[in-house]
């Protein structure tokens, strides 16, 4: 990868890898596997910077898998939305995600 563009248009979000866009419309006619291939070359990317990555990062990741697979699912017993902590004053969430069997 040489450049990533990060925009929003008309359209909504897009992704550019090396010149070329995520975002695949009706009348896209670039072979799938194409696509496919810039999507990996972002996830290698990743693996490739794994350490240099915060909780937050981290956090951003694991909601993305939780949330989009279908292996997940959310666990309303045992998270907690939002409760006042009485020693900082945050409000704290947890947010559990079971696999599915």
């Amino acid at each position: 990868m040489k450049e990533i563009i990060l925009s929003e248009n008309c359209f909504g979000m897009d992704v550019e890898v090396d010149g070329e866009s995520l975002f695949v419309h009706e009348y896209d006619n670039r072979d799938p596997k194409k696509i496919d291939k810039l999507k990996e070359s972002l996830i290698l990317g990743l693996l490739e910077i794994k350490d240099q990555l915060g909780m937050n990062d981290w956090t951003q990741i694991a909601e993305i898998l939780a949330v989009t697979s279908r292996e997940f699912e959310y666990d309303t017993d045992k998270s907690i939305e939002f409760e006042h902590c009485s020693q900082c004053g945050n409000y704290n969430h947890k947010y559990v995600y079971n696999k599915v069997i």
